[in-house]
């Protein structure tokens, strides 16, 4: 039987069941509806981004804060998104909401992005940084204070902008390097982001253990699982993997002098090696294999330095910026599951030895 009087959860409910859903197809719905209006005066940000970033600013905290895009299961294949309120999220599990937290989530998140651009007027180059050049879809600085596991997650409390120096130079580099007016090695880097994306943002493929993932945002996927990590905790993994290209091995002047516009008191420890092989990694050899790939093989490849085994605080285990690193293929095969330190410690034993009993 069709509602004659919808509101804004049966809106939202209906968009969610249909085959073709799509963001903007559920904000075009959303904003005939004086209810929805009402959640949030839009003027303001239409006067500082334009209607055009404004309607992308709104739709990216009308998707952050009324649905999440769970994987499917039982494939574990693909990705479907799902109402905070949905019967995919149970209501013991941290990433569940009520329809009435969700809307206060929108209503805080708008009054308090205002509040913030009112007493520093340069986040809204930030944000617009973001807008222009995404790395994931809908792509704002809004994200949770912490990583709870146990209690509720989703709500207003645990919700907040961030505007740090991180998340500035995560959107200056992306501004510098993929704009052709401004890197010569614009092509590179396009490919370089393409590649780090997967890496720095989504979950692996994992078919064992209680919290099976694909491909699923990682601050979105359960808490409880190792693969989770904040979202601004995925843009320092995105800054790390980025940085360390300017570390490698004959990386041309021209790019040194964009990243010291970021970074002007970095020293770069050149050349960047191989945690595994110590071998150094070569720009050229980089820059060649990117533009010119070779379908089923890489010898540069991104990994974590220590296994997501556990969740114990330490970063260094966790996905996180401390954890990650460009890796060689021979490295990357000789490590497996290991940990660096088991690596290290392996490679030295095979060296004795080598060094004891070989003719």
């Amino acid at each position: 039987m069709k509602d004659n009087n919808p509101t804004i959860k049966t809106v939202i409910d209906a968009a969610i069941a249909s085959d073709r859903f799509g963001m903007n197809a559920l904000f075009a719905l959303l904003i005939s509806y004086p209810e929805f209006l009402g959640l949030g005066d839009s003027k303001p940000l239409e006067k500082l981004f334009g209607p055009s970033y404004a309607k992308k600013l709104l739709i990216g905290i009308l998707r952050f804060a009324f649905l999440a895009e769970i994987v499917k299961t039982p494939k574990i294949e693909t990705t479907k998104f799902e109402s905070r309120w949905g019967q995919r999220l149970s209501v013991d599990d941290p990433r569940q909401a009520n329809f009435e937290e969700c809307v206060e989530i929108y209503k805080h998140s708008v009054t308090q992005l205002i509040d913030h651009i009112a007493k520093n007027p340069e986040f809204v180059e930030v944000i617009n940084s973001f807008l222009k050049k995404t790395q994931v879809a809908y792509e704002i600085p809004l994200d949770y204070k912490n990583r709870i596991m146990d209690g509720k997650m989703h709500v207003v409390t645990n919700i907040d902008w961030y505007f740090g120096d991180s998340v500035k130079k995560v959107a200056k580099l992306r501004d510098l390097l993929l704009d052709p007016s401004t890197n010569p090695h614009y092509e590179l880097f396009a490919h370089v982001y393409n590649k780090i994306q997967v890496k720095s943002y989504l979950t692996d493929r994992v078919l064992t253990g209680l919290h099976k993932t694909n491909r699923e945002k990682r601050w979105e996927t359960h808490p409880e699982s190792v693969h989770f990590a904040l979202r601004k905790t995925c843009q320092e993994v995105e800054y790390t993997l980025v940085k360390q290209i300017f570390s490698f091995d004959k990386v041309p002047a021209d790019l040194l002098k964009i990243f010291k516009t970021v970074e002007k008191d970095e020293i770069l420890d050149i050349p960047f090696r191989c945690p595994i092989t110590l071998e150094p990694m070569s720009f050229p050899q980089f820059e060649f294999e990117l533009l010119s790939p070779v379908h089923g093989k890489s010898s540069f490849q991104v990994g974590h330095l220590n296994p997501l085994k556990s969740i114990n605080g330490d970063e260094t285990f966790g996905h996180t910026a401390k954890n990650i690193s460009w890796i060689s293929s021979d490295g990357n095969r000789i490590q497996g599951s290991l940990s660096l330190k088991e690596t290290r410690s392996l490679i030295e034993r095979i060296s004795e030895n080598y060094k004891r009993f070989s003719s």
